[in-house]
């Protein structure tokens, strides 16, 4: 048998040549030139179930998988204790400023040790290729198309050109990898392992000693074989609890074309001489530990056809369905074939490489429709790398998962959206011990973490989560605006309404009125801030808070109308909404974060919690009242002047994404063109994987809060209004977006601008009459293509425009 030699690939990086003219770029998609130093490098790819990154070597490869349910059990859960018979005290230490010590005390009633995270997300095991090479490796590339979800790293040697596609399949629910070389010139030797760290982080690393802590105390019993055709992996968790995952096995069927195959008894497949490999890889998570599923799992990959084409093209289809509704066109052109190394190069905060946007644009939406699944996105979507994620790689509701999932409803995949709600849906009866036992109340509490369940465990001495009141309100948001967007009146019925009604009930038992009949929130957190004057986060009436009451109360009434219900609790929510605090402006002109005169602002903070009014829209209170909109716009100027400025670190992506929707419901496209150019510099790395700080901290927020960004700049809507063009900057004088979904059931099939000439092309799902909006006054407008009545409105820049139902309506507006 002939002898392989398997040598480290990285120090070859050097030798790797930029090799686009030999690895297409994708039509939709990106070409890089180096691989991957570390996992948050590498290419991913997945289908909402099973992650798949490729640290993209071409002698020592490295696949991590992973599994969106994978989380690692850390223990039972531990049950808030019931507390509600003090909260009187918590209060009454707020009410007199003492607010540390009534952080001290719900933390000390809660029987913590200290601040508990919920289970891990965390990778499933390593598929490693190792292969050498016959001469220098040369004209290396690697690239992933969006629109197949197709992953390809290239290079070549003296025998030729060697290649590794990869993709996750919607339709067969695996993972499906082509190995490909010159004629009898394929020799690799093949293993399923544990996550192994070694050859991107330091043995003596913090994070390389931390993860390898965890593995050692929380996975045992681990088997790993090789036969002829099969490699398999499993393992057991050691501190697995009822209810929890018990156990995890691996498959991967190999398949080679040519050649000879031999098992060893490490664990390892070696293949020589062979024409391609093709592997399939499944993942199976144990609940009963007694049941294996690992024959089951061998039949069902025995039972895909041989032929990495037809599985590509069956994925695809699914796949494309899904990206291929929107299309971004600001101009990139040629720039669209430099390597993204090239492309972040060149892009300055200055000047922001129009190609860059489009590719960015759509990598978030590429993102997150491959970590969309059973479940949402966690932090670092349906990726791991290591066995100690940042903050557990785990659902934050506090701002993560909403900046997550904010592109799904306008970013035309509706479906993507009821992952979140069903798993809101499923934590519900944590969610509701937690209201009983915190604060005695009927309804909901939705903590700031949850994974595998949804207790409130995120509070220490110094942080008071267990003080978020907003979450459930917030999410709510999300159930309500599904409808809005579908027009689907059986979820609003039998999700919406339901949901919505949990979360105001809390409210019902948890506010209470002040002296002045104005009710008070307390206590309250504004997540993970302190105000200015304080040395704790213990608060009360934090602007989030009021205003998620706000909203969650407003959309109540009109979804109990539109369903012709809850005629007897209209009234008591309305009358809850006479009573909420009214918005207020610092001495700087700026929104206040606590509805106070007590609590001072804290501005220099990640978080941007008191815009949460302008997130999404503007609600009449805001819309009517030319001094607070001037107090949120400053709010935003004073956020990107005294937090972002000189914020060499870029702590906490998503806060940009949240000062750009701001920005954008007023209107405001110079500003949103601010926050868009950090976005696009500063958290991004070469694979198009999105992070939390400056090019570091694989996350996956902004890839869903960075295309909301963007549509909300070009097209907004509210229900019977769709406005177009509403924040564009001065940078963007031409250009085009496609699939934009509005409230309302409205698709916006494309919009075209350039100069003052304004073309769209509109199709509603059924007969209505909308306001269409423009940001200056219209000249005319003109139908060209289907039928449609359009009125004058007594704004010049507004028409009425009456929609056919599943008729596209063009036309063509001259601006002033």
């Amino acid at each position: 048998m002939k002898r392989i030699i398997f040598p480290a690939c990285l120090s070859l990086i050097a030798t790797f040549s930029n090799a686009t003219e030999r690895l297409p770029v994708p039509q939709r998609g990106f070409i890089s030139s180096q691989p991957a130093q570390t996992w948050e490098e590498g290419l991913i790819c997945g289908n909402g179930t099973i992650g798949a990154n490729a640290l993209s070597r071409p002698l020592d490869e490295r696949v991590i998988f992973s599994h969106e349910r994978l989380f690692l059990p850390m223990g039972p859960p531990l049950m808030p204790p019931d507390q509600s018979v003090r909260l009187f005290e918590i209060r009454r230490l707020i009410d007199r400023g003492l607010y540390k010590q009534a952080c001290e005390l719900q933390f000390q009633l809660s029987g913590q040790d200290g601040f508990m995270y919920p289970d891990y997300y965390v990778p499933a095991f390593d598929l490693s290729i190792r292969t050498q090479a016959e001469g220098e490796v040369r004209d290396y590339a690697r690239s992933v198309d969006f629109q197949t979800g197709e992953a390809t790293v290239h290079w070549a040697d003296d025998r030729g050109v060697f290649q590794r596609r990869m993709f996750v399949s919607r339709a067969d629910g695996v993972a499906v990898l082509l190995l490909t070389a010159p004629q009898s010139a394929l020799d690799c030797r093949l293993a399923l392992g544990p996550r192994d760290l070694s050859d991107e982080f330091d043995a003596d690393s913090d994070v390389f000693q931390r993860s390898q802590q965890v593995f050692e105390e929380h996975i045992e019993d681990i088997h790993r074989t090789a036969s002829d055709g099969w490699l398999t992996y499993s393992n057991r968790f050691t501190k697995a609890y009822p209810g929890s995952i018990h156990a995890l096995e691996g498959g991967a069927r190999v398949v080679t074309s040519g050649g000879n195959v031999e098992p060893h008894d490490d664990g390892t497949l070696t293949v020589t001489g062979a024409d391609r490999v093709l592997l399939m890889v499944d993942i199976r998570l144990l609940y009963d530990p007694q049941k294996s599923e690992m024959e089951a799992m061998k039949q069902t990959l025995e039972a895909l056809p041989v032929d990495y084409p037809g599985l590509l093209d069956r994925h695809a289809e699914l796949h494309g369905q899904l990206f291929n509704r929107m299309r971004l066109d600001l101009g990139g052109g040629a720039d669209h074939q430099r390597t993204t190394e090239e492309l972040l190069e060149l892009s300055t905060n200055e000047n922001p490489n129009r190609a860059l946007i489009e590719k960015q644009f759509d990598a978030g939406r590429y993102n997150i429709i491959c970590s969309t699944g059973e479940l949402p996105p966690t932090l670092q979507g349906v990726w791991g790398g290591t066995y100690v994620p940042g903050w557990a790689s785990d659902f934050t509701h506090n701002g993560n998962v909403p900046s997550a999932i904010a592109s799904q409803l306008m970013g035309n995949t509706p479906e993507l959206m009821l992952a979140y709600t069903s798993y809101i849906e499923s934590i519900v009866p944590w969610m509701e011990i937690n209201a009983q036992h915190l604060f005695g109340a009927r309804g909901i509490v939705l903590p700031s973490r949850s994974t595998t369940h949804g207790f409130n465990n995120a509070l220490n001495p110094n942080f008071a989560g267990g003080m978020w009141v907003g979450g459930a309100g917030w999410a709510a948001h999300f159930f309500h605006d599904y409808y809005l967007y579908t027009g689907d009146r059986e979820f609003l019925a039998e999700h919406a309404l339901p949901f919505m009604e949990k979360a105001a009930v809390f409210f019902e038992d948890y506010l209470y009125e002040g002296p002045d009949g104005t009710y008070i929130f307390s206590p309250t957190q504004s997540p993970e801030n302190t105000p200015g004057n304080s040395n704790s986060q213990a608060s009360y009436n934090a602007t989030m808070d009021v205003a998620v009451a706000k909203e969650l109360l407003t959309n109540l009434i009109s979804a109990s109308r539109e369903l012709e219900c809850n005629q007897d609790k209209i009234p008591v929510w309305q009358a809850m909404l006479d009573k909420m605090p009214e918005y207020m402006i610092d001495d700087n002109g700026i929104i206040k974060e606590w509805l106070t005169p007590r609590l001072e602002n804290n501005d220099n903070h990640r978080h941007c919690s008191q815009l949460y009014p302008l997130f999404d829209g503007m609600p009449e209170e805001i819309a009517d009242s030319p001094e607070l909109q001037a107090a949120f716009r400053k709010s935003i100027e004073y956020k990107l002047d005294r937090h972002w400025r000189d914020n060499q670190r870029g702590f906490m992506s998503f806060g940009l994404v949240q000062l750009g929707q701001a920005a954008t419901s007023l209107g405001e496209g110079e500003l949103a063109y601010h926050c868009l150019r950090h976005l696009v510099n500063r958290f991004w790395l070469n694979n198009l994987a999105s992070m939390h700080n400056h090019r570091s901290l694989f996350n996956m927020d902004i890839s869903g809060g960075m295309p909301a960004v963007i549509i909300k700049m070009l097209v907004a809507s509210e229900p019977g209004t769709i406005q177009l063009l509403p924040a564009l900057p001065s940078a963007w004088p031409s250009g085009r977006i496609e699939g934009v979904l509005c409230r309302g059931a409205i698709q916006v099939d494309s919009l075209h601008w350039e100069g003052n000439k304004v073309e769209v092309t509109l199709t509603s799902s059924q007969s209505q009459t909308v306001v269409l909006e423009l940001p200056a006054e219209i000249v005319r407008l003109s139908v060209t293509g289907g039928t449609a009545q359009v009125d004058a409105t007594d704004q010049s820049h507004q028409r009425t425009i009456g929609l056919p139902g599943d008729q596209p309506v063009s036309m063509v507006i001259e601006l002033k």
